[in-house]
């Protein structure tokens, strides 16, 4: 692992500490991690983000080893082991892995959390049937690498699913629009990576301001060709908020209507490992 390497997963350990989420708790009055202020951060959540059963498929993962990658709150890691699976979690930083298993023993869950991260862990090759990481490869500072770790932890023909930033989202083209045009004409001319960082203020933020150490945003197409070791590929955009130029708007309004398909903030995608 490289010096630059070492020095954002430190940053990023720092950084994540304060659980993914906490803003969130606090806009729901959520003060601690009892069961039932939990379940109620879970029922926001889920309301908040309904588009994720379309993409987690819960009730397959019964009985299946599903790693879940950045675990924030936790309401993903829950409910992925209220579904029967036999359930890892893997965060970089010590408090979501905290959460993560405080949920799991509070409920009388099966599994576990553990501190690491995707770039460099002892977790054995070929040994999950499905990974999950929402929100999280980007921000290792080589969102190539991680998904290529994935490919590693998954057996042959398991499943990633998994959530980056849209290079090409309307918050892109409203606050750096000539940054996305640039990776647009790059892309035309035959480029197949992410840009990094920016105006990341809107994306990731801790209480006192601090932005995330590292964050790369990517297009479907350049996600379709770093999961080339990868079959069966679909990529979804997904989500919009009450942001320039949709002030106006109310959340239901926007998620159902054609703007996320077109031009939402994330994307969604789903593929298979291919071959042994």
């Amino acid at each position: 692992m490289t010096e630059t390497q070492q020095a954002i997963d430190a940053a990023n350990a720092a950084f994540w500490d304060e659980l993914c989420g906490s803003a969130a708790a606090r806009a729901w009055g959520i003060t601690d991690s009892s069961m039932e202020s939990l379940r109620r951060y879970d029922e926001n959540y889920f309301h908040f983000y309904p588009y994720l059963e379309k993409y987690i498929d819960w009730k397959a993962m019964r009985g299946k080893r599903v790693l879940e990658i950045g675990l924030g709150y936790g309401s993903v890691s829950q409910k992925i082991a209220e579904s029967g699976a036999d359930f890892t979690g893997l965060d970089i930083a010590a408090n979501p892995v905290t959460m993560v298993n405080h949920r799991i023993k509070q409920s009388g869950l099966n599994g576990r959390a553990v501190q690491g991260s995707i770039l460099s862990n002892s977790l054995p090759d070929n040994s999950f049937d499905a990974v999950v990481a929402i929100g999280c490869l980007h921000h290792t500072g080589n969102l190539a690498a991680a998904i290529a770790a994935c490919r590693r932890l998954l057996v042959p023909g398991g499943r990633l699913v998994g959530m980056v930033y849209y290079a090409y989202s309307y918050r892109q083209f409203v606050l750096e629009p000539k940054r996305a045009l640039r990776y647009m004409l790059r892309e035309l001319g035959g480029y197949r990576g992410t840009f990094r960082d920016g105006e990341t203020a809107a994306y990731d933020k801790t209480q006192d301001g601090s932005l995330a150490p590292a964050t790369e945003f990517i297009s479907a197409r350049s996600l379709r060709e770093i999961c080339a070791g990868y079959s069966n590929f679909q990529a979804v955009p997904e989500n919009a908020d009450q942001e320039r130029p949709f002030k106006l708007w109310k959340r239901p309004q926007l998620l159902a209507s054609p703007i996320p398909r077109y031009c939402g903030l994330d994307i969604y995608w789903s593929c298979n490992k291919s071959g042994a």
